[in-house]
């Protein structure tokens, strides 16, 4: 049985975690070899391209940015869905939040996300 709320605990550490060790290693145990992540702003494929990917967004905001589960998630089979937010507190006040949609390998790791922004500053 997949353990939905689990991934996402994980998925969440590895796009919270600074150290880009510890970060690769969250991500080894998180997604699959092949995974592939997109939304309308990225893009990363495998482990190295998923380790770029959130190199580079750490390198946009402060350490202060941390990402959360936004409600619970909700989950079917091997899909589930749930809401994050990042930000919009003392020392990281732009507030993003967005809808991130995952499949589950067998394994527990993550073989897909397709994410969506429901709320970004303005440019």
């Amino acid at each position: 049985m997949i353990d939905a709320d689990n991934t996402v605990a994980r998925y969440l550490a590895a796009w919270n975690e600074r150290d880009a060790g510890e970060r690769r290693a969250l991500i080894t145990e998180t997604y699959t070899g092949d995974a592939i992540y997109l939304d309308p702003h990225r893009r990363g494929e495998g482990h190295e391209g998923l380790e770029t990917m959130i190199a580079a967004v750490h390198g946009q905001f402060p350490p202060a940015y941390r990402f959360r589960l936004k409600g619970a998630v909700d989950a079917y089979g091997d899909r589930a869905r749930f809401q994050w937010e990042a930000g919009g507190q003392s020392g990281a006040p732009l507030h993003f939040a967005g809808t991130d949609f995952i499949e589950i390998a067998a394994d527990g790791r993550i073989r897909s996300v397709t994410g969506f922004v429901d709320a970004m500053p303005a440019a």
